[in-house]
């Protein structure tokens, strides 16, 4: 389920960084780092900005999914949307000028897709939580403990 979540993402930012919808956006962002004073190299985006964006978008769908609760979930996503686009200035620090607007849009949907997938579909993590719950199958950690209770 995470490789269709995360490829569909992915394509989903590909078509957009194709297409240069959010190119505007973009331009704006380097416009606003130019005037605050940051020396950045206008080349565009980096090489590696597409393998980012594989590594952000997959890491976060394998991680939505091994993560129990729709709260969790959010806060984790939030978290790391947060992240990543404070990378951005940090890089500009650097001289680089990384955009971190459609890294956002597809570690954005690709959260949403997992979330809604999860809340429709019990993950394996769940599951074992719930089945511990129940007296039957926990394994008592000593003999005495195991007498007093069975």
């Amino acid at each position: 389920m995470a490789a269709v979540v995360g490829s569909f993402a992915m394509a989903v930012g590909l078509v957009v960084r194709v297409s240069g919808i959010l190119l505007g956006a973009e331009n704006a962002l380097l416009e606003f780092y130019q005037n605050a004073g940051f020396s950045l190299d206008v080349d565009g985006q980096p090489w590696w900005a597409i393998l980012v964006l594989l590594v952000l978008t997959y890491g976060l769908t394998f991680l939505l999914l091994e993560v129990p609760g729709l709260s969790r979930r959010l806060l984790i996503a939030v978290s790391f949307v947060v992240l990543m686009a404070s990378a951005s200035p940090v890089l500009a620090l650097w001289g680089v000028f990384w955009s971190p607007v459609v890294a956002s849009l597809c570690v954005g949907w690709s959260a949403i897709c997992v979330i809604l997938w999860a809340c429709r579909h019990p993950m394996p993590c769940e599951r074992g939580a719930q089945e511990a719950a129940g007296d039957e199958k926990v394994i008592p950690i000593s003999k005495e403990q195991g007498r007093k209770t069975g």
